[in-house]
């Protein structure tokens, strides 16, 4: 009758013994999610081939494509600098020569807050 009783009253009898079950039913799905995020040991904990090409290639490597990126950062940097030479007005006094980038008033006054 102690089941009829408290809390638990409208529960059926057998869910008191499913319930030690499904708690070693998800410590054993927790153990198995755990043991796959770490790896599973040693024979999986690197991804990597073990022919795969030494570190100071893939440095070299790098070396070289951060020059050619600096390269183009360069080429992109006086493309940038021509274009603001060709778009600042010459001769009237009424337009603004400053961009809005560089703390000169806006083209337009949409979206902005007053």
């Amino acid at each position: 009758m102690l089941l009829d009783t408290g809390s638990f009253g409208d529960a059926p009898w057998w869910v008191f013994l499913m319930m030690p079950l499904m708690m070693l039913g998800m410590g054993l799905m927790m153990w198995l999610m755990m043991r796959m995020m770490m790896g599973m040991g040693g024979h999986a904990a690197s991804h990597e081939p073990a022919d795969a090409p030494p570190k100071p290639a893939s440095e070299n490597a790098s070396e070289e494509e951060l020059a050619s990126l600096r390269r183009e950062v360069e080429a992109l940097r006086s493309r940038l600098a021509a274009l603001e030479v060709e778009s600042t007005p010459h001769g009237r006094g009424d337009e603004p020569s400053a961009s809005p980038h560089e703390g000169g008033a806006p083209a337009s006054g949409k979206g902005e807050a007053p």
